[in-house]
């Protein structure tokens, strides 16, 4: 019989050529609870806001010109909530909105203007201050114009305690760490220079 002599190539992924999606930075949110919420393409400070209520504007679907209204690549982990229609002061239309909720807390913190699925619309909103970066951590903007709110004695004495634990994990946090979280948050390089065009057509904007 014949000598059989196999070949095999070996191969590295060392060596395989850079794409577009092996350089994707994908970031992570968090809801104010703790529970995983999204996974997005870009940071939030690279989308666009809503003039109405300064949400972010996640686009789902592609627009007319690209690759500046390109649709984020993201995933919400959220449960579907209650529709409502909502009108604005000195308005006359009527906005329907389906809200989505965390699954844990069943707080609000996406919608979108109209009745489908989650990602079918051509735009979702993101609630500003809804979501953090960091779990466990509150966003800068959660309470934003919270300030002409009075808030009772028991709200006030959870915010005291609320501050006063985040400032002792700061003092607890050691030097060389602060330092390192810094250099990761200033290695993330999302998005380009040129910031999203946005053209919301007959979306109430």
């Amino acid at each position: 019989m014949p000598k059989v002599v196999s070949r095999a190539a070996i191969s590295s992924s060392d060596q395989a050529t850079a794409t577009a999606s092996s350089q994707a930075i994908l970031r992570t949110f968090y809801c104010l609870c703790g529970e995983f919420l999204l996974v997005i393409d870009r940071g939030l400070d690279k989308l666009p806001r809503r003039k109405t209520d300064e949400s972010y504007v996640i686009r789902c679907k592609d627009g007319m010109d690209l690759p500046l209204q390109s649709a984020r690549k993201f995933k919400l982990s959220a449960k579907e909530g209650s529709r409502c229609l909502v009108k604005r002061r000195d308005d006359k239309r009527l906005e329907l909105r389906k809200s989505f909720m965390c699954s844990r807390c069943n707080t609000q913190v996406a919608y979108q203007t109209g009745p489908r699925p989650i990602g079918s619309d051509q735009f979702l909103y993101l609630l500003k201050g809804g979501v953090t970066e960091q779990q466990g951590r509150i966003p800068d903007d959660a309470f934003e114009g919270e300030d002409a709110v009075k808030l009772t004695e028991e709200e006030a004495a959870m915010r005291r305690e609320m501050e006063a634990a985040e400032a002792a994990r700061q003092d607890k946090m050691g030097e060389e760490t602060k330092k390192q979280l810094e250099r990761d948050r200033q290695n993330l390089q999302v998005g380009g220079s040129r910031d999203e065009k946005l053209d919301m057509g007959d979306q109430p904007y």
